[in-house]
This record gives C-alpha cells, structure tokens and sequence, in this order.
C-alpha cells in the first residue's frame, strides 16, 4: 500500500475521428475510431479502415471519406506525486468532404503536464499536428507556399516540433507553453484578427468577444477563449479567407486547426465545416480533448 501519495490525479482525454450531423432530414455522420481514458490512467489506441458516409450526398457531393483513422489517449505520471503527462492523438488519412476538400493527413496531438503541488502553472504543447497535402477544389494548401499558402502560428506549433510521430505511441515531447502564456496569446491573437482589413461582418460577430478588453485580460469570458494553430491562409481564389477560416462558395464555412480553451482543458480540432449550401449541418474531422485535475486541487495552476 503507498502512504506518500500526496495527490491523486484524474484523467480525461478522448479523441474522435469524423463526426458530425446534417440537417434537412436529420441525421448523424456517424463516428468510428473513438476512444476515451479511464480516469485512473493508462493507455487506449483505436484504428480503423475505409470510412465512407454517403447518405444523401453521393450523387449530388461525394459525401465525407477517409481511407483510415487513428486515434490514442494515455496519461501517466512523470513521479509518484506528479508531474502527470497526457496526450491526445487524432490522425484522419485520405479525408474528403463533399469532393471539395481533401487531405492526405490530419493529424491533431497534445501534449499537456499537469504539476504536482508547487509546480507552477500547467504546461501544453501541439507538437506533431499538421496537414498533409490539404487542398481546396483539388489546389493545394502547402506550407508556406506562394500563391496558395497556410502558415501556421510558430508560437503556439514552433517548426522544430512539427515532425512528432503521431503513430509512436513511445513519443515524448516535454510541453514548455504554459498556461496563462496560452491564454494570453490567444486573446492577442484574436485582436489582431479583429483589426484584419479583410474581416467579414460574420467574422466581427463570432470572434470579436475574443478580443474585448472589457473582459478577463487573460483568458477571454469566464476562463474560455479560442484561438487556432493556423496563422493565415493565402491564394484560396474560389472562396473568401480570414484569418483560419475558408468561406467556399456551394459549400460552408471551414475553421482550421481551432483550439478552444477552458480553464483547465484544451481541445483541438483540426478541420471544422459549417455546410451552408444545399446540404447544412455541421462536420468535423481530427477532434482531440485533455482535462483533469488533482485532488486535492492544486490552488496555484
């Protein structure tokens, strides 16, 4: 029996591949390779092949595809008393939404350190989320490519942790961005995606509370704020950009590597379709979550 344990810690993470509903005639887009973490820890890993969901959409869209999924939670702890390690893995290969967008990857991973007693504020890191050959009407999204571009934000994905092997269920990657820095940075960023020449009223209308210096300076409303891995998106000429989101025409809005942020939790999702055209609903792909916390709760975190 162990009498130094002077917390515990409770786990949370899960991860999803593709999931989502449409409207007009409801229904779900059903979810495979979903996993969740015990509470006490350990380790869960899913893997599938060849999803296709076709209800209504083939003849007329191409309907929502992956040729495999992968996702895995686990969480242990760095010493008895903590630190305590979680990561989240989400990997969709071959995706496609309705024939007009498509990827080779999409890889979601975090990597967050809850400390022990004493230990300063959480830790978090996105090292090894990336897309792979994302592209738009069959034109490719490349890194840092001209004219079509998607930059990703160094600060919160630096380019020395890109290349993290989502697979390598060994990986280890010490999380160094902490808590409050995420927070911050995410209300700055948020400000300067309100000041964007190129904003759209809708823009202004769902992201301006990020920015609102009337609220917590630190961490957006109540805690919660959101930001994306995704600095900007050049050259898209069949649809309208800002900042992390592709507005395409005959199709919806779609949101890019959007990280929300909760006072004790983080959750990434790599791509995100608001369908506005004949076909509505919501759609996402590459979905990760981590929570948890110690009891008793550390106060200084």
């Amino acid at each position: 029996m162990q009498t130094n344990v002077k917390q515990v810690f409770y786990f949370n993470a899960a991860a999803t591949s593709i999931g989502g509903f449409l409207e007009n005639s409801y229904r779900n887009v059903p979810t495979p390779c979903s996993v969740a973490l015990s509470s006490s820890g350990g380790a869960v890993t899913s893997q599938t092949k060849g999803f296709a969901f076709e209800d209504g959409l083939k003849e007329s869209k191409g309907g929502i595809k992956a040729t495999s999924a992968y996702t895995s939670v686990s969480g242990q702890p760095d010493r008895q008393n903590g630190p305590w390690i979680q990561r989240a893995v989400s990997v969709v290969e071959g995706f496609s939404l309705l024939d007009r967008i498509t990827a080779d990857l999409l890889v979601a991973q975090i990597f967050i350190e809850h400390p022990e007693i004493g230990g300063g504020p959480r830790r978090i890191s996105f090292a090894g989320t990336k897309f792979v050959n994302l592209r738009v009407d069959n034109k490719p999204l490349l890194p840092e490519s001209k004219p079509l571009g998607l930059t990703m934000d160094a600060t919160l994905l630096p380019p020395d942790q890109a290349d993290v092997d989502a697979y390598n269920q060994d990986a280890k990657v010490k999380p160094v961005l902490k808590w409050p820095d995420l927070t911050s940075y995410a209300r700055t960023q948020g400000q300067e995606r309100i000041l964007q020449k190129n904003l759209p009223d809708w823009g202004r209308d769902r992201f301006g509370w990020i920015a609102d210096t009337r609220k917590n300076a630190n961490s957006g409303v109540e805690g919660y704020t959101l930001c994306s891995l995704v600095k900007k998106i050049d050259g898209v000429t069949s649809g309208q950009t800002f900042a992390h989101c592709i507005d395409l025409p005959d199709v919806g809005r779609i949101f890019l590597a959007e990280v929300t942020i909760h006072p004790f939790a983080a959750h990434l999702t790599m791509l995100r379709a608001e369908l506005g055209c004949s076909i509505s609903g919501h759609v996402s792909a590459a979905v990760i979550q981590s929570n948890g916390t110690t009891m008793p709760p550390n106060v200084d975190n």
